[in-house]
C-alpha cells in the first residue's frame, strides 16, 4: 500500500470513528428524526423548540447542541462518502497499472474479496439465470430491455455495497467482448429467428421455406391454437407479418395462419 492509499485509509478511519460518535449521540437524544427529550421532564419536543410545552423550562441550549450534532453528522457523512470514493479511485488506478494475471491473483487471494463474493455471486447467478430465461422465452426487445435493467441493477448494487473497486475497465471490456460474441454466435447458429425477434411485432414481407418435415399452420400465434392446415418440407409460404416467434403466412393453396419461426427459414 503506497503513501496516498495509506493516508486515505487513515482519513476514512478517523471520519468513521467521528461518524460513530455522532450516531451514538443521535440514537440517544434524537427521536422520530426531529424530536428530542426535554432534559427536565423527558417530554418529546421539536429540536427547534426553545421552551418545553410541558414544564415550560428553557431548553434552547439543549436543542441547539442537538441541531449542531445533526449538522455535523451530515457533514461527516458527506466527507466519509467522498473519502471512500477517492480511496476506491486510487485502488482502481493502482490496480490498472498491474498486469492482469497479477491483479487476478491478488483478488482471489484477498480475504475481503472472498467475503464480498459470498454476497455478489448469488446475485450474479440469479441475474444470468434471468437473462438466459429471457433469451429463451421472450422476444428480442424484451431480452434487450431486461438485460439493460439487469446491468443497471448490478451497477446500483455494487455502488450500494461498496464494491465498485471490482468494476474495472478490464471488466467492462470483457463483458463487451462476451456480449458481442454471444450476439454474433446467436445470429450465426439461429439466423432464422434471432434477428427477426429484435422487435415485438413488425410487418413481414417476402416468403419463407418450411425446414421441418411438417409444420402446423395455426389460427393464432400459440401452440394451444387450432391447426388450420399443414405445410411440408420445402413448401414456400408467403409472409404477411411477424409477431414474437411466429410468422403469419399464406400457403400456396390460399390458407392463412401462423407458423412457428423455428420451423421455417
Amino acid at each position: 500500500m503506497d503513501a496516498a492509499t495509506e493516508q486515505g485509509t487513515d482519513q476514512s478511519e478517523i471520519l468513521g470513528a467521528e461518524a460513530k460518535r455522532l450516531l451514538d449521540f443521535k440514537s440517544q437524544y434524537v427521536k422520530n428524526k426531529d424530536q428530542t427529550s426535554c432534559p427536565q421532564c423527558a417530554t418529546l419536543v421539536n429540536i427547534r423548540a426553545n421552551k418545553c410545552p410541558q414544564c415550560t423550562s428553557d431548553i434552547s441550549e439543549h436543542t441547539q447542541v442537538v441541531r449542531e450534532v445533526l449538522e455535523k453528522l451530515e457533514q461527516v457523512t458527506d466527507e466519509l462518502g467522498r473519502s471512500h470514493r477517492k480511496e476506491t479511485e486510487l485502488i482502481q488506478q493502482q490496480a490498472g497499472q498491474l498486469p492482469l494475471l497479477q491483479r487476478l491473483h491478488q483478488s482471489f487471494t484477498e480475504a475481503r474479496f472472498l467475503q464480498d463474493m459470498k454476497v455478489v455471486l448469488p446475485f450474479l447467478v440469479g441475474l444470468f439465470a434471468a437473462v438466459f430465461f429471457l433469451k429463451q422465452n421472450s422476444s428480442g426487445l424484451v431480452f434487450l430491455l431486461g438485460s439493460a435493467a439487469g446491468a443497471f441493477a448490478v451497477y446500483f448494487l455494487f455502488n450500494k455495497w461498496g464494491l465498485r473497486k471490482y468494476v474495472t475497465l478490464d471488466l467492462y471490456r470483457a463483458v463487451l467482448i462476451c456480449g458481442v460474441v454471444l450476439i454474433l454466435s446467436s445470429a450465426q447458429f439461429d439466423s432464422a429467428n434471432f434477428w427477426p425477434q429484435m422487435s415485438i411485432a413488425d410487418s413481414g414481407s417476402g416468403s419463407v421455406v418450411v425446414q421441418s418435415q411438417t409444420a402446423n399452420i395455426r389460427r393464432e400465434p400459440t401452440t394451444n391454437s387450432g391447426v388450420v392446415t399443414k405445410a411440408h418440407s420445402g413448401d414456400k409460404l408467403k409472409v404477411l407479418r411477424k409477431q414474437d416467434s411466429w410468422y403469419q403466412v399464406k400457403t400456396e393453396s390460399g390458407s392463412t395462419g401462423w407458423v412457428f419461426a423455428k420451423l421455417v427459414k
